[in-house]
């Protein structure tokens, strides 16, 4: 939360490897940019165009971006920015894949998004080049709070674009019999998983609770879970947890043992011990930090 990536960066080597941060929220406001070569990473990804357009090959096909349009999409489908037209400037967002997934926005747009799709926001409301202003000033006071206001702000105005009207470009991938496919395989299962964590994970579960609510072997579950979501089923719960003391220290007075209890840690040691390593500074120096 207290570091936003502000440029996502890639090996120059090769274009399509992306240099981690895929557990990362970010923020970059620039002039367009032609791209020389597609790239990818594990992120959704959004575009606001502000007094500009945009023309984007995505997946090895061509699509134009109106000017006054937000766009979002996954980023882990190889993109590239081929021209703009416009004196104006793009706000990119990046959201981790993980948070997004834990947002339970429409299933349907959801789904779209996981199958290659572009959605598009059919016009841009008078207030979000504003609203882009606040949240990057926001981030730059490195305020937890503020932080957190801000995501929950971009999560808010994705569900707002979710149930309002929206366009696509038809890009979502289908088989030779016409049934959509996923970029990754084992969504599904991916989805169900995130689902049982996001029930069960202030409890004792084990990655073997995990697989068996989807019926897959455990090893297959594991390999499968850190191939699409960059992170094991194990940091992802205890990402969860994380979020959840976060949450406690600073909404509550509660003492630190009974947030460790509450968030599903089993024991303080084990609490201080996560909570130092994510974030170089043990509980109640966060809750210092943002009382």
């Amino acid at each position: 939360m207290f570091e936003w990536v502000e440029k996502i960066s890639f090996s120059e080597a090769s274009p399509l490897t992306a240099q981690a941060q895929d557990n990362k929220f970010g923020f970059h406001r620039k002039r367009p940019e032609v791209m020389a070569h597609s790239h990818w990473h594990g992120h959704i990804e959004i575009n606001y165009l502000f007094d500009c357009s945009a023309d984007y090959l995505i997946n090895g096909q061509e699509i134009s971006v109106p000017e006054g349009r937000m766009i979002i999409f996954w980023a882990s489908i190889p993109h590239q920015m081929t021209a703009c037209h416009g004196d104006g400037e793009i706000v990119n967002i990046y959201i981790p894949l993980q948070a997004f997934l834990t947002w339970m926005l429409p299933g349907e747009f959801v789904s779209q998004l996981l199958h290659g799709e572009v959605m598009v926001s059919d016009s841009l409301y008078v207030c979000d080049r504003q609203l882009t202003q606040i949240w990057e000033a926001d981030i730059a006071s490195q305020e937890p709070l503020l932080a957190s206001q801000v995501i929950n702000e971009i999560r808010n105005r994705i569900r707002r674009m979710a149930i309002e009207h929206y366009s696509t470009f038809n890009l979502a991938h289908r088989s030779s019999h016409g049934v959509d496919k996923p970029v990754f395989g084992g969504l599904n299962h991916i989805q169900t998983m995130l689902r049982y964590i996001a029930d069960h994970y202030d409890q004792k579960i084990t990655i073997e609770n995990v697989a068996m609510s989807t019926g897959l072997h455990k090893n297959y579950a594991m390999k499968l879970f850190n191939r699409v979501m960059k992170v094991s089923i194990k940091q992802y719960i205890n990402q969860l947890r994380l979020q959840h003391a976060q949450a406690l220290l600073i909404d509550t007075e509660n003492p630190v043992l009974n947030i460790a209890l509450e968030a599903g840690f089993g024991s303080v040691s084990r609490f201080y011990d996560i909570f130092q390593r994510e974030f170089n500074m043990s509980p109640l120096e966060f809750r210092r930090r943002v009382g």
